[in-house]
């Protein structure tokens, strides 16, 4: 029943024609090879989890060489898909979503490079590894740490988007009420890092902050959500 569910789910996806645009080349490698080992790991699951949660992103300072920006903390959503075994490691699709500003500084002025032009979209796909412990079966522990993909794309006329690598850890506690139906509260902290040599695009149209070193990115968040789980206990 899982590995069916598994199936049916990446052939609806590979289908559907507004899910995977055809310029997202990079997003759709990364999506084909999350479903595929989704796919595999549900032959060998206990059972499958389908998660919908909201939660809270701190407020992360990046350094730049000539400059600093703030992502704002704000609301997040998002969604996953886990395949759990009987030993409780188990495999997780996440997809999470924030929109946001991120306002840029110089230095020594300490002024705003791009006042009325800092909103912008996060969202990361990743692949997590997770496991639980079952000691309890009405309270499962959990931990994980995952690899993927973070896409930035600023809210403003002629805005670009980024795809970068990006990494997660994360953990917290999964209760389960009843019927398959639990709820699930966790904290995890997120991270992306550019490479030396390029931009981080900002402001009006164009606009470009160079930097000399790495910049990284690290997002901490609180998240909590509903969990449904079908397939076996």
């Amino acid at each position: 029943m899982v590995k069916r569910f598994a199936t049916r789910l990446f052939f609806f996806l590979l289908g559907h024609k507004n899910f995977i645009k055809p310029k997202s080349t990079i997003m759709k490698k990364i999506i084909f090879s999350c479903l595929t080992l989704l796919i595999c790991l549900s032959a060998f699951s206990q059972y499958v989890a389908i998660n919908a949660f909201g939660g809270y992103t701190f407020r992360d300072r990046i350094n730049f060489g000539n400059a600093y920006a703030y992502i704002n903390g704000g609301g997040i959503w998002g969604a996953s898909i886990e395949g759990v075994n009987v030993s409780g490691t188990g495999l997780e699709l996440l997809y999470q979503y924030q929109s946001t500003n991120i306002p840029v500084y110089n230095y020594p002025g300490n002024v705003q490079q791009n006042a009325g032009n800092d909103g912008a979209t996060i969202s990361y796909l990743l692949l997590n590894f997770e496991q639980y412990y079952l000691n309890n079966p009405k309270i499962q522990p959990y931990g994980g740490l995952g690899l993927g993909a973070a896409f930035y794309k600023g809210n403003f006329p002629g805005s670009v988007s980024e795809t970068k690598f990006a990494w997660d850890i994360k953990a917290g506690v999964k209760f389960n009420i009843s019927g398959g139906l639990g709820l699930k509260i966790g904290a995890q902290l997120l991270s992306s890092t550019q490479v030396t040599g390029t931009g981080f695009y900002v402001g009006y149209p164009g606009y470009v902050y160079p930097y000399n070193t790495y910049a990284y990115i690290l997002q901490f968040s609180f998240t909590g959500g509903l969990v449904y789980s079908f397939g076996g206990k």
